[in-house]
């Protein structure tokens, strides 16, 4: 009688850790977001790109990367009628990402949001990538 008091009590004991260490997706992207943010952002200027935050949007289930272009990149021409190469290579550059695999595979949304660095109001691309597109 006591080995089963002691066997069933350890048993709800791991339940009950197990079940209060466990993280959502959702939970784990707004917190794997934010904690990239703090630690990494802003990014130095690579490419006239910086990168300015992560963050995550649980009503669509979007991670959202805000960017500000400098320089040369920073010239809306550039994006008039380009809308569909743009798109092609985020996809590509986003189904290459192996840290993104297991939020893919959640299907998640990915945003991209690029703002000008001469004026902070101005966004000069935008952008979501869906499931459906890269899978």
């Amino acid at each position: 009688m006591k080995k089963s008091k002691i066997v069933l009590f350890l048993a709800l004991g791991l339940s009950m850790g197990l079940t209060s260490c466990y993280e959502s997706m959702e939970d784990r992207a707004e917190r794997e977001c934010k904690e990239y943010t703090e630690k990494n952002c802003p990014t130095p200027e690579r490419d006239n790109t910086i990168l300015d935050s992560l963050a995550f949007d649980r009503a669509t289930r979007t991670m959202n990367h805000y960017y500000t272009l400098t320089g040369p990149a920073d010239d809306t021409a550039q994006f008039v009628g380009n809308h569909a190469q743009l798109h092609e290579a985020l996809l590509t550059d986003l189904k290459n990402r192996t840290e993104m695999k297991i939020y893919m595979d959640e299907d998640f949304n990915f945003g991209f949001i690029y703002r000008s660095q001469k004026d902070k109001q101005l966004v000069l691309f935008h952008d979501t990538l869906k499931p459906g597109e890269y899978k």
